[in-house]
């Protein structure tokens, strides 16, 4: 062997390494379990194993998705763009050789086929869109045994926008192949857990081994772009609207809800249900609905706060506004706090966005509604009583205060007479008691 036939070969080994990594990056399919070769198939029904098949190569990759109306094959992993379609291809064959057929081992029974997909797309989110099929089968070693196999394989899905929805476009899951049920409308339980029968020339599940049996089932996503505006505002007036405003005690408000399918589908099964705190009741016969049949407003049952009310579908581009009152509790326990009040429009059976409205309890500032405040707090009782004894020790002290005063300059006034007078004698004098004992001797002259 030459050394350019050897680079040949080296060339063509990495060729075909590099152009299978991609296949292993992306795919997922399952279980483990025993292939076969088209020159070598199965000895008894079983499904999507033989390894090189001229058509699809490894039948192990068994579901891919294209964009409707490219050039492009289809693929293992692709990026959704809103408003355009996408056709998912699921291949199917049972692998067993034709010989094995009349023996009753090759003949697959109850074969099903389901699938799912992703219906919400976010950006940084990789969906997955899956496909199993499901049998019954009998083998030469158990011919009275019968066994079950399924095997199941994903492709992917991402997106540069957030909220894209994939939704099924009816009537568009089709069968292909050679017998005589090809271009059949499969149903909707092709995309339950326990999927829809397949069949050649019924659709009772039962489908023959060998190639010539074999056949694809595809079906169209469309992708839409769901965006919704949702803002629910208060007003105790019913013409100026804030997100909160202050009431009293057993007043009414008016809460307006405006909702817009701002995306480019129609949204279906939209469902308006209202919450509030304790302490907020509905008022009953006042919610209106306005849209585009009920200009004027449509008056509904009294069920936004029980069961919710169901506007049906909301075309894109579309308004819907409800108004509706509320009554604040007369309870003078509300003094104080703010109360909630919550809309939640649920839509498309799976989605739903919130928003909300509040209403602060302003009381009267006095003892009564609000018992706290500081000056409301237990003062001493001061009964016509107290006020006099309180009285009577107030002129008792300033009296007495003002009597000390008048004595003190009477002293001075009369201490000074003395001073002046002739026979004024000096105080600081030593004067002999009056009472002065007598000596002994004196008392015995006597």
């Amino acid at each position: 062997m030459n050394k350019r036939k050897l680079l040949t070969i080296i060339g063509g080994v990495f060729t075909a390494i590099f152009a299978f990594l991609p296949f292993c990056s992306v795919s997922a399919w399952g279980p483990e379990r025993t292939t076969y070769t088209a020159e070598s198939p199965a000895p008894y029904a079983t499904f999507n194993s033989i390894t090189n098949n001229a058509g699809v190569g490894d039948e192990r990759n068994f579901v891919r998705i294209g964009e409707v109306g490219s050039t492009d094959p289809y693929r293992d992993e692709i990026e959704i763009i809103p408003g355009k379609e996408y056709e998912v291809y699921i291949y199917y064959h049972n692998n067993a050789a034709s010989n094995t057929n009349s023996t009753g081992y090759g003949i697959a029974t109850n074969t099903r086929v389901s699938s799912a997909y992703p219906t919400i797309l976010n950006v940084g989110e990789r969906g997955m869109v899956s496909g199993i099929i499901s049998w019954s089968y009998v083998t030469p070693s158990s011919p009275n045994n019968a066994q079950t196999g399924t095997v199941w394989d994903e492709a992917y899905v991402t997106t540069n926008t957030d909220g894209v929805v994939l939704r099924y476009k009816t009537g568009s899951a089709i069968i292909h192949n050679d017998g005589a049920t090809n271009g059949s409308v499969l149903p909707t339980t092709l995309f339950t857990e326990e999927g829809t029968p397949i069949g050649f020339n019924k659709l009772t599940g039962n489908l023959p081994g060998c190639a010539e049996y074999s056949g694809y089932i595809t079906y169209t996503l469309v992708a839409e772009k769901t965006d919704i505006s949702l803002d629910k505002q208060v007003s105790t007036d019913g013409e100026n609207w804030y997100q909160g405003v202050s009431v009293k005690p057993g007043e009414y408000v008016t809460y307006k809800v405006m909702f817009k399918n701002t995306g480019n589908t129609d949204l279906t099964n939209v469902i308006f249900q209202d919450s509030h705190d304790e302490g907020l009741s509905l008022r009953p016969g006042s919610v209106k609905v306005f849209d585009v049949n009920n200009v004027n407003g449509k008056e509904i049952d009294d069920i936004l706060d029980i069961s919710g009310y169901n506007v049906g579908n909301v075309a894109a581009g579309a308004l819907v506004q409800i108004v509706y009152q509320a009554k604040v509790s007369d309870d003078t326990k509300v003094c104080g706090k703010t109360l909630n009040n919550t809309i939640t429009v649920k839509y498309n059976s799976t989605e739903s966005k919130t928003d909300n409205a509040s209403v602060t309890i302003k009381c009267n500032q006095d003892c009564v509604t609000n018992p706290e405040l500081p000056e409301c707090k237990e003062i001493p009782n001061t009964g016509p009583l107290e006020i006099v004894m309180a009285i009577i020790v107030v002129l008792g002290i300033g009296g007495g205060g003002f009597y000390l005063y008048r004595t003190k300059r009477t002293l001075k006034k009369v201490e000074k007479e003395q001073k002046a007078s002739p026979n004024h004698e000096d105080q600081t004098t030593k004067t002999e008691p009056e009472d002065k004992p007598q000596d002994k001797d004196s008392s015995q002259k006597r």
